[in-house]
């Protein structure tokens, strides 16, 4: 990783922080993008191949059914759970919309897993960094620390976070142009 950009003089938020924390750890994560007015996080995956319809939807349905099934175990319901697949001539966006009150980093963590298992070959993802066991025992439990701040607190400023050639950088989407 090579670094993480910000404006100078800004203060770096709990959220801000979260945003990096997921990118970092999670690199098959593209982008993620926090959405306040929805109060959802939206992450997005991209691959290099086309999907059928067929495959897109046995491939959401497969998402769905496992998510669910996290969510029976854990006890919670799921506000919003929304698949979006895009295209743009030979690569595939996947957008994973997500409540960020219901979310945790168990969920996050069986989505990259479930892309990873699957799609492995085919998902655009950067050098992943060596991390020692320990480093990501750490860092998933900071992540889990992180999504509870952010549960407790109001989100006013849509940010999103992009990986590209080792760096994270996050922009504020609030700001006016």
């Amino acid at each position: 990783m090579k670094g993480v950009f910000w404006k100078e003089g800004e203060s770096f938020t709990s959220s801000m922080s979260l945003i990096v924390s997921l990118l970092i750890r999670y690199p098959e994560i593209a982008t993620l993008k926090l959405i306040p007015e929805e109060q959802i996080f939206q992450f997005g995956f991209i691959f290099k191949r086309k999907f059928t319809l067929e495959e897109k939807k046995a491939f959401q349905k497969e998402l769905e059914h496992s998510l669910m099934a996290l969510a029976e175990i854990n006890r919670y319901q799921p506000r919003i759970m929304k698949f979006n697949f895009k295209r743009l001539k030979n690569i595939i966006f996947l957008e994973v919309k997500r409540d960020i009150a219901s979310l945790s980093q168990e969920e996050i963590s069986l989505i990259t897993r479930i892309i990873t298992q699957k799609y492995g070959n085919e998902i655009i993802s950067d050098a992943e960094d060596y991390m020692g066991e320990e480093e990501l025992i750490f860092q998933e439990e900071m992540i889990d620390h992180m999504l509870e701040d952010i549960k407790e607190t109001q989100q006013e400023k849509e940010l999103i976070g992009i990986r590209e050639d080792g760096r994270v950088m996050l922009f504020n989407h609030s700001d006016s142009p």
